[in-house]
């Protein structure tokens, strides 16, 4: 049974050439400083330094092998989602960067599978494009932000791409980017974007996925989340309470505790401590916990396998965190491919 890391990055060099190549005053350039590699956008700040295995497969393959993962489930870091682009450039950039990531899936596809990206700012472009994918092989959902240039999960105009990633079969995996964060005013402290802010935005969106009704409406689409699901684990008891003395709540969600919902969510195993995802394993029962390491970034678990065998669970549990639960929440393979 293999061991698969739903929670990884990738960066093709070769897609940054062709997104600076397509649109020069948009693309993200790759430059060295003292040695050390940083992606610099237009108008933007840079991202980095980037770890060196982010570029390579080998790497990549060998820290697996020591890690013991089987199989990583890869996508693109956060600030390359480009959702505020206009909209020709964002639809481009989506489109290379899936295509490249497709293509290093392709070269070693019984490692690397795919979460593709979708430009998000053109609602109908994001539909075209998991029309064109669908059709891959190795394709096993999309990442999206938590939110889009401020636009929430629960809006009524994400309605379009909920129902087709539904009628695909594609599932949800939500990855927060700490450039489009709540609070950033009061986080651009000590790392505090990411330490708090990123939980903090998968907390926002999955609770706007249940309140807002989009779990309702759209009952057989699955939902992600990194870093532990954010602090929502944690504060469940809260916003069932909540919801039983207060209408607000009520508003699309009448009749279902908030809770009943939450445990319909797949949560990754990267909580960097063993109480918490213990806990975690208590409050979402362990046929929702998935691996994820965020490798390979600093903020990554460099022993995500090592992680969950730190938590005392039986055998049976181990093996659905360890596979089980992905292939349940990912789409199935299929042999297909892209046009």
């Amino acid at each position: 049974m293999p061991i698969i890391d739903v929670h990884a990055h990738a960066i093709v060099p070769r897609a940054l050439e062709d997104m600076v190549r397509s649109h020069p005053d948009f693309g993200p350039e790759l430059v060295d400083d003292g040695g050390r590699k940083y992606l610099r956008y237009p108008g933007r700040e840079r991202l980095g330094p980037l770890p060196d295995a982010i570029f390579d497969p080998e790497r990549r393959l060998a820290d697996m092998d020591r890690q013991r993962v089987d199989i990583q489930v890869i996508a693109i870091p956060p600030p390359n989602y480009h959702y505020h682009m206009v909209a020709e450039v964002g639809v481009d950039f989506a489109r290379i960067q899936n295509d490249h990531l497709f293509q290093l899936c392709g070269e070693h596809p019984d490692r690397f599978h795919a979460f593709a990206t979708l430009p998000l700012q053109d609602i109908d472009a994001s539909v075209r494009e998991i029309d064109r994918i669908a059709p891959v092989p190795l394709l096993r959902g999309v990442q999206m932000g938590t939110n889009v240039n401020g636009l929430e999960v629960d809006d009524s105009a994400m309605d379009a791409v909920w129902a087709q990633l539904e009628e695909r079969n594609l599932p949800v995996w939500f990855h927060p980017d700490q450039r489009s964060i709540a609070g950033a005013d009061r986080l651009n402290q000590y790392y505090m974007q990411n330490f708090i802010g990123l939980p903090l935005e998968s907390t926002i969106a999955a609770a706007r996925l249940i309140f807002g009704g989009v779990m309702l409406r759209f009952p057989r689409l699955r939902f992600g989340f990194v870093h532990g699901g954010g602090f929502a684990p944690y504060q469940v008891g809260r916003l069932d309470h909540g919801w039983s003395v207060r209408p607000e709540p009520k508003v699309h969600l009448a009749d279902v505790k908030p809770s009943e919902l939450y445990q319909r969510f797949f949560i990754d195993s990267l909580t960097h401590d063993a109480t918490s995802l213990e806990m975690l394993g208590k409050r979402m029962g362990w046929h929702r916990v998935v691996v994820g390491s965020d490798y390979p970034f600093d903020m990554a678990s460099t022993d995500p396998v090592g992680g969950v065998e730190a938590v005392d669970m039986s055998a049976e549990d181990r093996d659905a965190v360890f596979s089980g639960n992905a292939e349940r929440f990912l789409r199935p393979l299929s042999g297909a491919t892209v046009s």
